[in-house]
């Protein structure tokens, strides 16, 4: 019985260890309720701070200054299935310092985003256009 018992305690340490999953937090909480409030020509970097508090980055996309926030959570599990939640935005500003364009990146309710493919590409393609300030 007593050779059993060490046996036990590896088993039930692998069954935890398999259930477990990485997880990874990128950014930090920002409320994407605000995005109505952008408005394109009008709304400054200014603004866009007070409806946001400061970006994750701040950075230059084909000469236009960009700033980026993100609120996701990413899951590794232990079957190889990564699962992503959270949102993100990407505003980019004229030369003036106004909100000229913005991407708004919401998992899960994409249908209700108008443009929401198009939007996709296209903040993906800024993103990685994105020369960080140093």
């Amino acid at each position: 019985m007593l050779r059993i018992l060490p046996k036990i305690k590896i088993i039930l340490l692998l069954i935890l260890l398999y259930g477990c999953s990485t997880v990874y937090k990128i950014g930090k909480e920002f409320d994407y309720n605000n995005v109505p409030k952008i408005k394109i020509g009008t709304t400054t970097q200014k603004d866009v701070i007070n409806y946001f508090g400061e970006p994750l980055r701040k950075g230059l996309s084909n000469g236009s200054e960009v700033f980026y926030y993100s609120n996701e959570t990413i899951t590794f599990n232990h079957d190889n299935t990564v699962k992503r939640e959270g949102n993100s935005l990407l505003i980019e500003f004229d030369d003036k310092g106004c909100v000229k364009n913005y991407y708004l990146n919401i998992p899960g309710k994409e249908p209700i985003l108008f443009g929401y493919l198009i939007h996709k590409l296209e903040m993906q393609k800024k993103i990685n256009q994105v020369q960080l300030f140093e």
